[in-house]
């Protein structure tokens, strides 16, 4: 497991992988973080040198984790559903470790 995060290394490269495909396909910026209290820590992404978000959209998938975007709402409402999903699995299964 990774210092600081609830997620293995092959789970934080899925997430990644991830990102990288939603830009592609519909050109949206997607971050995957973990909520700690008011803390949104930084799980996996793409990393962006040139992405400036001034107003991001910080969105709770659950009451674990969440996704910083800047333009979420681009994302079609099946595809979100399905990153919701996928991010409860991955919970479900760290906690049964």
């Amino acid at each position: 497991m990774e210092k600081g995060t609830c997620f293995s290394s092959i789970e934080i490269k899925k997430l990644t992988e991830l990102a990288k495909l939603i830009k592609k396909k519909y050109g949206v910026n997607v971050w995957f973080v973990e909520i700690l209290g008011r803390r949104w820590s930084y799980i996996a992404g793409q990393r962006v040198e040139d992405s400036s978000i001034f107003s991001p959209e910080c969105v709770s998938i659950s009451e674990r984790f969440g996704v910083v975007s800047d333009h979420w709402k681009q994302v079609p409402p099946k595809i979100r559903e399905q990153i919701k999903s996928l991010l409860d699995d991955m919970a479900r299964e760290y906690e049964q470790k």
